[in-house]
């Protein structure tokens, strides 16, 4: 019961108190990160090294921008399901599982 109890209030509060668009920024560098490739071996030259990452940065905004773009497309086909709300949801399950957990570590069954 006190797990459930407290559960429940961790989900409300994390529900509210969590800043979506900061955790979606981060998704998304994080994403334009791992599909853009690393810079190659074997420049030598510093003009190749710099005009390398040159492209790489400008990869990586660019793909930055398909992935908000795929985020405001789905926004605008899914206006029930907005991004953030997901968002919100997820960390609010994540919080209350983890409370549960907790109490459940902390607080053995009472089972004979």
């Amino acid at each position: 019961m006190d797990a459930l109890l407290l559960g429940s209030a961790a989900f409300s509060y994390v529900f509210y108190k969590i800043n979506p668009t900061e955790l979606v920024d981060k998704v998304v560098k994080f994403a334009a990160n791992a599909l853009v490739p690393g810079r190659g071996a074997g420049q030598n030259n510093w003009f190749m090294q710099n005009w390398r990452a040159l492209e790489q940065s400008a990869e990586k905004s660019s793909r930055e921008m398909e992935i908000r773009a795929e985020l405001r497309r789905w926004d605008q086909q899914f206006p029930e399901l907005h991004h953030e709300l997901i968002v919100r949801g997820i960390a609010g399950l994540v919080a209350s599982s983890i409370v549960s957990s907790v109490i459940s570590m902390v607080r053995p069954s009472r089972r004979k």
